[in-house]
């Protein structure tokens, strides 16, 4: 198969979905089983052989990369930021939402008063750029051929966004370490006035708010007692959860998802209350795929290169987080 015949079958279907069906032992529509059985004949011909004159596999891995996670926004960051792409060479700015800080002071007619000036600011993004290596022997991709690809595909692109969430929320996490978005409870559950307290300060701030812990923590707050209708625990009998608190969507990152150095895509020991948007997010250029083939290790050494993203907020921004530290 000639590489224009890829690109075009490629181009014909949604291959990231195809990747994550495949991954999971999905069933796959006949023309997706058409597309994954040319693509597993052409890879493992290529392991076979163990040569990649036309980089292929990098060139498919890439171009799945690219879609997803430059056409699919994040649907948690999504609620919190503003999502965009900027190109390459390019930087940003913004322009920070103002804080009404106008004071009305008792005067005498036709007197003045001192002037008050609205709070507006420019955010100067944080940015990072992350990269990663593997290998994908020559066996493996004789053997596996489009499994062996789309499983290195999809956890390129997991890899990646789970790491974006959690250096954000890293940032977030350290900014807020007192004041009265802040609260340290008292034991290592959150009680039903540790609750009250953070769905009240994201209420009093917006009527679409978020509280974001992993997914023990949430279990935990929606099985509190004291506080509950029968419509409530049926939803818990029935899903493990509640889907809102005092009107505050709940919103759990599961424990088992882990970054590649086993740590956890959200601290532990933490709840955090989000009332609207706190910032930007921009993704810069897109993400590189390189491969290099070694014959004396069999193996196609596989490259992914300039996942760049810049986030900015500000303190002000950060007072519409309400974080809670569990002991």
């Amino acid at each position: 198969m000639e590489i224009f015949e890829i690109a075009e079958l490629i181009r014909s279907v949604n291959m990231y979905e195809i990747a994550a069906k495949t991954n999971e032992g999905l069933i796959l529509t006949s023309d997706e089983e058409k597309v994954v059985s040319q693509l597993d004949t052409h890879f493992k011909e290529i392991g076979k052989k163990g040569h990649d004159s036309e980089h292929e596999i990098a060139s498919f891995i890439q171009k799945v990369i690219n879609e997803e996670i430059y056409n699919t926004p994040d649907e948690l960051l999504g609620l919190l930021f503003e999502q965009g792409t900027i190109g390459t060479f390019d930087d940003f700015e913004d322009i920070t939402a103002p804080k009404n800080t106008l004071i009305a002071y008792d005067a005498a007619k036709g007197g003045n008063v001192p002037r008050s000036f609205l709070d507006i600011g420019k955010l100067v993004p944080t940015w990072k750029n992350m990269q990663i290596e593997t290998d994908i022997s020559f066996a493996d991709l004789e053997r596996d051929g489009w499994k062996k690809v789309s499983t290195i595909t999809e956890f390129a692109i997991a890899t990646f966004k789970n790491r974006m969430f959690a250096a954000i929320f890293d940032v977030i996490d350290a900014a807020i370490a007192s004041g009265e978005n802040y609260l340290e409870a008292a034991g290592a559950k959150p009680t039903q006035a540790d609750m009250d307290a953070i769905s009240l300060y994201i209420n009093d701030r917006t009527e679409s708010g978020v509280i974001v812990a992993l997914s023990k923590y949430v279990q935990a707050a929606s099985k509190l007692t004291g506080f509950v209708s029968d419509e409530m625990k049926n939803e818990v009998h029935r899903t493990g959860r509640l889907g809102t608190y005092d009107g505050v969507s709940l919103t759990p990152i599961s424990s088992a998802k882990k970054l590649g150095d086993d740590t956890k895509l959200l601290k532990d020991k933490r709840m955090y209350g989000v009332a609207g948007k706190l910032g930007v997010i921009n993704m810069k250029g897109e993400v590189k795929t390189y491969q290099i083939e070694d014959p004396n290790k069999e193996v196609f050494h596989i490259m992914f290169k300039d996942f760049t993203f810049g986030f900015a907020f500000n303190d002000t921004a950060l007072e519409n987080v309400f974080k809670m530290t569990l002991k």
